[in-house]
């Protein structure tokens, strides 16, 4: 009994391999689903976490951790989770607390279960063999695997995402119990249906879509089917009349009768059509009699499955009995009793369709091309049954049956079943409030399965079964191909604007490839009598596929790898942008470090006792930073989430204090705040005692360009949110208080356009120069720019070193002046390291390009050197400089963990020191601790040697960083000893960084974590004592900071330190005495925004990097003396 199969096909799939019971189908469908496994879970992790995908997240883990405190539906509270319809479903967070429980929390855990569940979809195609073919299902595999939707919402952490799973398991277990009868399909749909309820309130669309198409298989098999076509007309006309009447329903907000008449209309047109075509022999009633009379326990059994899965999703495990009736109806409720006329997102109708041709193009020609085909169909059965009652009348000479078996064959009910849900699924989505591009996964489903069956019979329409591939086959795809391409450069040329001859020039261009087109043309048509009309058509419509299958595979790279948190893509709303998830790492590594000596059974590792302040917003919650920030920082305790108005009022030094993990109070070492809420009188007391290391503004959420609705001259397809058929009140009437629909508060009806205008737009001529490169390149026209929101994030400043714009107040009315400049060249960035030789040349080690600038004293660029890698004679962010008397060059290739000499032209001549240790991304290093055993083990195993310099002796003492220590070697490379050790009492070191030796051979080091100045001196022994002589501070040095300080000497005795953190160089002698300092914020050349490296020259002028303006200044001293 089964009248949905489709009929078996021998083909290449049947035959078998020489491996057990593999065959051809198989070995594909396994390749497919382990591509599907690949495309799904390779990199994971790489995208933000959306604003929604946080929230899911974040709660899925307070389950897994036992936060309790679970906010339920009606106000109710419960220790473990418990359903709210506003985050929907309990199925996404019991399935993410497992992905936590296995594999631990994080960004690719908390999208692991949708991840599987596409993985899932793209499998179970092998089940839809009987209904799309083998290679229809082959086909719909390979399709719902590489769907640009499909696959970009499978790796994203919401509830659609697992609903595709659900919903392909009821269509495919409805289906195949209808053929077979086997109580496993059953069982299949039964825990399908329980787990869709359990997931998302979308449900009840989908249950009205299945519902209409069942009540109308049911109709036409029942007593009831001769009257179901006037029926069917009696519910269009009422149907009519409440569309033209549109009363407002009794419940909800904003509901009216007309747009559920206008859907119940369109979904009963659709079944009907479908009605007309399907084997009218009964069949679901015909199921149900015999499993009731035959195979009754199996219903049971289904109705205990959907009810168990039901019970022990919606109360958490039998821990929350009411969620049982919570479940029943709160998400209906919710959904619309609110959200409905608040429409979050606020989209046109014609929103998905412009989604759909867009990444789903392929479902969207086959859903066309099939509603055609079933129309042509209806009609040629109509014709055809009137044909054969003129006949029969007229050879039996009396009245026959009204409605005569037609002879034209029926149609299969799984392709009806599927046109009738696309379509439906179209309306009804475009039909709700809210429109977002999650939901198109539920248009792209039943779209590519449609699709799938189409390309399977077009497959088979082009092939002879019997016979091998002929050359005219060959010919019509080359053919096809040829058309395409020369259609394409024909209308590329007549679409190029222009004017006088050069536009009679382009059209006459374009003339060419509309005759070369016509000839190929001519030379298919000569093909049809040879392998037959339908032939010829299908396979130049599987070239077309072909052709469009190879656009689907670019937009889907584009949208899941390539730029998946960018809006350039319509699939991207309210998106996380890619930079905060790089604060956040940044916070972490930050508060490790800061908290590293307050660790405790609380915060084994560090870090989680930082305090952070953290805008949460009005009191409505507008313009919080809670999501993602919420999650991502789940694991702080100190998370001080601020009201604006608890900063905006009388905002001064004590605004932004918290209690700090050692018991004082103190500034919060990290503030981020939601940028509109920034005032001027914030800001002032922010940069008292804060920068801004990432700029004055980032990016914090974002979506594609939308445009205003209310300024339908604007760019944007928002402008066509309001049409001509739009009634004059609503063109008129005031915006709402709430954000939800409404007017634009004046009268735009002179300005909108008419309702097909979004449809017409890109077929318009003038838009093609613009539409070809964002559809091949994502490349957004302008004046078009994605929508954000933006926040400021605020570093104290004693702790943001050099990594950004540091700003701080001068109370100098007299500012020393740079005598010259030198810039780095276009490309460099971070430059650090700085030593000059005997002509007076400068050599800057510009780290982040990996190179060495070499400037005249004057400042002008003489020569550059390096590039990035590993091997000898490339860099590794270069650090420490130094130049012996005969102009070698010395450079601390700080991650390559070594020390390269270079002769005076530029050749490498020598390289000692190693790293045992990969640290990633190529860095090298031997790691010691600081330990002095391990020190000595490993005499040359260098970790981010910085400083470098050199005595008169020969000696060149490299400061190794990491290992808390000073290294000396010949300027061979020969070891000859090293000091230092990892601690804070004299002679040992935290933090490293640079070194300096003076005329008399005494050796300074910037001891930068321990704030201060080291001085050792000679012991006579043609070595340094490790007991220095004299210790002093240098405050502003502070621990836990990776700005790159620098040290230098001159030969008249003066130390000359730079600090960072206060954009200052400070002047000293042997003994610590300041001398002069100088430098702070600005621009031009008596500003240093951050000063890193010191060198100076055989006159005695000093040069400073200022690494975050990319240059280097040259200052000339006056006379100083310490104050008596």
């Amino acid at each position: 009994m089964s009248y949905t199969a489709y009929r078996a096909e021998e083909s290449f799939l049947d035959q078998r391999l020489p491996i057990g019971r593999l065959n051809w189908e198989v070995v594909s469908y396994l390749i497919i689903v382990l591509l599907s496994l690949i495309a799904h879970l390779w990199g994971l992790d790489r995208m933000a976490m959306h604003h929604d995908e946080s929230i899911h997240a974040w709660s899925s883990w307070r389950f897994y951790t036992g936060a309790g405190s679970f906010n339920c539906w009606g106000g109710a509270t419960a220790p473990t989770y418990c359903y709210d319809p506003v985050y929907h479903g309990p199925t996404l967070y019991i399935l993410t607390f497992a992905a936590y429980f296995l594999f631990g929390d994080g960004d690719a855990q908390a999208r692991l279960p949708m991840a599987l569940a596409g993985v899932g979809m793209v499998a179970s195609a092998w089940w839809l063999r009987p209904y799309l073919g083998r290679r229809g299902a082959l086909i719909a595999a390979a399709l719902l695997a590489f769907s640009p939707s499909l696959l970009y919402f499978t790796r994203f952490a919401r509830h659609d995402g697992l609903m595709v799973l659900w919903e392909i398991w009821m269509f495919i277990g409805a289906l195949r119990w209808l053929d077979s009868g086997r109580a496993r399909w059953l069982y299949l749909t039964a825990a399908a249906v329980a787990l869709a309820i359990g997931t998302h309130e979308l449900y009840y669309i989908l249950f009205f879509i299945f519902g209409v198409f069942l009540a109308m298989r049911l109709l036409s098999e029942s007593r009831f089917s001769r009257y179901l076509h006037w029926g069917l007309i009696a519910v269009f006309a009422l149907c009519l009349v409440l569309m033209v009447i549109n009363p407002p329903l009794p419940i909800g907000q904003g509901l009216y009768l007309g747009e559920k008449a206008f859907l119940v209309a369109s979904a009963l047109a659709l079944a009907w059509l479908c009605q007309g075509l399907w084997d009218p022999r009964p069949l679901l009633t015909e199921r149900l009699r015999m499993t009731w009379q035959t195979d009754r326990s199996s219903i049971w059994v289904a109705l205990a499955i959907l009810a168990g899965i039901y019970l022990v999703c919606y109360t958490t495990f039998l821990t929350y009995p009411p969620g049982a009736i919570d479940g029943l109806y709160a998400g209906l409720a919710y959904w619309l009793g609110s959200q409905q006329e608040y429409a979050r997102g606020d989209q046109p109708w014609f929103y998905y369709l412009m989604q759909l041709p867009l990444y789903e193009p392929l479902a969207v020609l086959s859903g066309i091309g099939a509603v055609v085909a079933m129309v042509v169909a209806a009609v040629r059965r109509v014709l055809h049954s009137r044909r054969v009652a003129v006949v029969e009348t007229e050879e039996e000479g009396e009245e026959i049956e009204e409605e005569p078996t037609s002879a034209l064959p029926a149609w299969p009910l799984a392709p009806l079943l599927l046109t009738f849900w696309f379509f439906t699924s179209v309306i009804l989505f475009s039909w709700a409030g809210e429109k977002m591009p999650w939901l198109l996964v539920h248009m792209a489903l039943p779209g590519n399965l449609l699709a799938a069956w189409v390309l399977g019979r077009l497959v088979q329409l082009a092939r002879h079964p019997d016979q091998p591939a002929t050359a005219a086959q060959i010919l019509v795809p080359i053919g096809s191909l040829l058309i395409m391409i020369s259609l394409g450069v024909a209308f590329w040329r007549a679409g190029m604007s222009a004017t006088g001859q050069a536009a009679q020039s382009n059209l006459l261009q374009s003339l060419v490839p509309l005759l070369v087109a016509g000839v190929v043309i001519y030379g298919l048509l000569t093909l049809v009598n040879q392998i037959g009309g339908r032939a010829v058509l299908a396979l130049a419509s599987l070239t077309l596929a072909g052709l469009i299958g190879v656009y689907t595979l670019r937009a889907t790279w584009m949208a899941v790898y390539e730029h998946p948190d960018t809006p350039v893509e319509l699939l991207v709303y309210t998106q996380t942008a890619p930079d905060v998830p790089r604060y956040v790492a940044d916070i972490r590594t930050l508060a490790i470090n800061l908290t590293r000596n307050q660790r405790s059974a609380e915060d084994a590792a560090g870090g989680i006792t930082m305090p952070i302040i953290i805008d949460s917003g009005d009191a409505n919650g507008d313009g919080s930073l809670a999501w993602p920030l919420q999650w991502y920082l789940r694991d702080f305790k100190r998370l001080a989430w601020t009201k604006k108005d608890a900063f905006q009022t009388n905002p001064g030094p004590t605004t932004f204090e918290v209690d700090l993990p050692d018991g004082t109070r103190g500034l919060a070492p990290i503030v981020l705040l939601y940028k509109p809420h920034v005032t001027s009188e914030v800001r002032k007391a922010l940069e008292a005692n804060y920068v801004q290391p990432y700029g004055s503004t980032g990016v914090f959420n974002w979506w594609f360009p939308e445009g205003q609705k209310c300024s339908p001259a604007s760019p944007g397809y928002k402008r066509f949110y309001y049409s001509s058929w739009t009634s004059e009140a609503v063109l008129k009437a005031q915006p709402t208080e709430d954000g939800g629909r409404g007017g634009c508060g004046r009268d735009i009806s002179a300005e909108v356009q008419g309702p097909l205008a979004p449809l017409v737009w890109p077929f318009m001529r003038e838009n093609w120069s613009w539409l070809y490169p964002y559809l091949i390149y994502r490349e957004l026209p302008e004046p078009l720019s994605p929508g954000a929101r933006e926040m400021e994030v605020w570093i104290r400043r004693d702790l943001a070193g050099g990594v950004g714009a540091n700003e701080t107040t001068t109370s100098a009315d007299l500012r020393l002046l740079a005598q010259a400049e030198a810039t780095l060249p276009v490309g460099g960035t971070g430059p650090t390291g700085a030593a000059v030789d005997a002509q007076g040349n400068l050599y800057v080690a510009d780290s982040g390009a990996h190179q060495i600038h070499i400037f005249g004293p004057d400042g002008n660029l003489i020569r550059s050197f390096g590039s990035f890698g590993n091997e000898l004679g490339y860099l590794y962010e270069p650090r420490g400089i130094a130049i012996d008397a005969e102009g070698n060059i010395y450079v601390a290739d700080t991650w390559n963990a070594r020390i390269v000499k270079y002769n005076a032209q530029l050749q490498v001549i020598a390289s000692w020191g190693s790293g045992a240790q990969d640290l990633g991304d190529g860095r090298k290093a031997t790691i010691t601790d600081g330990d002095p055993v391990k020190n000595a083990e490993n005499p040359l195993g260098l970790f981010g040697p910085r400083g470098l310099a050199l005595d008169a002796e020969g000696n060149l003492y490299i400061a190794d960083t990491g290992n808390k220590r000073i290294v000396v070697t010949d300027t061979e490379g020969n070891y000859r000893y090293q000091w230092g050790y990892a601690g804070g009492e004299p002679g040992a070191f935290n933090e490293p960084v640079g070194v300096a030796v003076d005329a008399q051979g005494n050796v300074y080091v910037a001891d930068t974590w321990n704030s201060r100045v080291q001085v050792f001196a000679p012991d006579g022994t043609g070595q340094v004592s490790p007991i220095p002589i004299i210790t002093w501070p240098v405050s502003g040095w502070q621990p836990n900071t990776y700005d790159d300080p620098a040290i230098a000497a001159s030969p008249d005795g003066k130390v000359y330190v730079s600090i960072p953190s206060r954009q200052q160089i400070l002047a000293a002698n042997l003994r610590g005495d300041v001398l002069l300092r100088w430098g702070g914020p600005g621009s031009g050349r008596a500003a240093l925004n951050s000063p890193s490296g010191v060198a100076v020259s055989p006159d005695g002028s000093v040069w400073v990097v200022d690494r975050n303006e990319s240059r280097a200044l040259r200052f000339i001293l006056p006379e100083v003396q310490p104050v008596p």
